[in-house]
Order: structure tokens, then sequence, then C-alpha cells
């Protein structure tokens, strides 16, 4: 009887080990010379800085929105978070989740002509938009979900205020859950919202565009990953 019990408590134990190894979070660290492989879209510069960041900036003159996109596709729960600051004060700030092909395809396909314009990502793209940096567009931070679904608001969640100002680094979380998504600054959690009919995993952007004539630059370093 010792015995058996014995062996019932290795096998309970060897489960708890098995499940908890299951839900292991994975987390990736990205440096500024990784960032520098990830695709580069839209008219504009990017280099790695001197000061351990990745820098992108448009191209003053043709630029309609430059971003990087991650060579891997993520699945439905992820959070990816960085240190970002905005250089210039016509800057808008785009974290883009959970992007793909139409349909059940987790992979995503840019034409080789791409200009770097929201139509691709409005209209050709399924995706959420964080816009978190977006005063100079004259809108407040939201969560939005594209294609918009018929009939329904664009912003699947807004925030009252804008919050985050030139020459100053913030720490930014986007993330989803299934179908629960959130932002966060500086560990304030300023949005949350649930997507009943939540797309699944796909790549990670960031983006930027400035606004009435000027160009958008940002530097972003001590970008994480983490999967489960």
């Amino acid at each position: 009887m010792m015995k058996k019990r014995k062996l019932q408590r290795k096998v309970m134990l060897l489960i708890a080990v098995v499940a908890a190894a299951s839900m292991a979070v994975e987390a990736q660290q990205f440096t500024p010379d990784d960032l520098n492989t990830w695709s580069f879209y839209g008219q504009g510069t990017k280099l790695v800085e001197s000061h351990n960041s990745f820098f992108m900036k448009e191209d003053p003159a043709q630029s309609e929105g430059v971003m990087i996109v991650s060579p891997e596709s993520y699945g439905e729960n992820v959070v990816v978070s960085y240190d970002v600051m905005t250089l210039t004060p016509a800057s808008v700030l785009v974290a883009i989740l959970s992007a793909s092909n139409p349909g059940e395809d987790e992979e995503l396909t840019v034409s080789e002509n791409y200009d770097g314009s929201m139509d691709f990502w409005i209209n050709d793209v399924e995706s959420y938009f964080y816009a978190f940096r977006n005063g100079p567009h004259n809108f407040t931070p939201f969560i939005r979900k594209y294609p918009v679904p018929e009939g329904q608001d664009p912003a699947l969640v807004s925030y009252e205020k804008n919050i985050m100002h030139p020459g100053v680094f913030y720490t930014v979380e986007m993330g989803r859950k299934g179908n629960k998504l959130w932002l966060k600054v500086d560990g304030k959690k300023i949005l949350e919202t649930t997507d009943k009919n939540a797309f699944g995993g796909g790549h990670v952007a960031f983006r930027i565009r400035g606004t009435a004539g000027e160009y958008a630059a940002c530097l972003i370093r001590n970008v994480e990953i983490i999967t489960k």
C-alpha cells in the first residue's frame, strides 16, 4: 500500500510538471541589431543608433509612413513591450498585433512596391492597431480592428486624453490573450477591451507617421515579445 501511494504521488508530480511546462512563458528580447533585420517598408531611414536604440525616420519629402514588421508570426496570446521616444512633435506612433493575410492564414504578404500607406493596413490585412501616441492626428489613444466590421465603430476602445510627449522615453505594452486586448503606458493600463470575434495570430509591426506635412521619427529600445 505504501509503495502504491508513493507511485501515485510521483505520477501526480509528473503530471503537474508537464502541465506547468505546457503553460511556460516564452520571452524573446530583441536588440537594435535584431530590429534592423526586420522587414522595413515605406520611404525613410532606419539604423542602429549609437546609444543602443533603433532609429526610424520618414523621408520628409515623400513618405506615407514607415514601419518594421517581425519575421516571425505569433499566436493569439502575445504581449509586446518596448521603450519608445518620439523625436518630432508631428510623430504618430502605432504598434500592430496579429497582422496577417485575411482568413485563417497567420502569415503576412506585402507587395514589393508597397509605399507605406495606411490603405494596405485598413483594407488588405487583418490586424489590431494600438495607437498610443496620435495627438497629431487629433485622436486620443485607441485600439482598432482592421478591416472594420460592418456597422461598427472603428475603435474597439479609446482613452480620454493624450499622455505622451516628444523627447521622453515611455514604456508601452500591447497585449492580447485570446479575445482580450489591452494597452499599458509606463505600467498603467489605459485601455482594455474584448473582441468577441477575435482574429487568429499574426505578425508584429511598429509604424510611425507624421502629419501636416511634417515627418515622424522615433527611437526604440528594450523590445520584448512574450508568448504563452
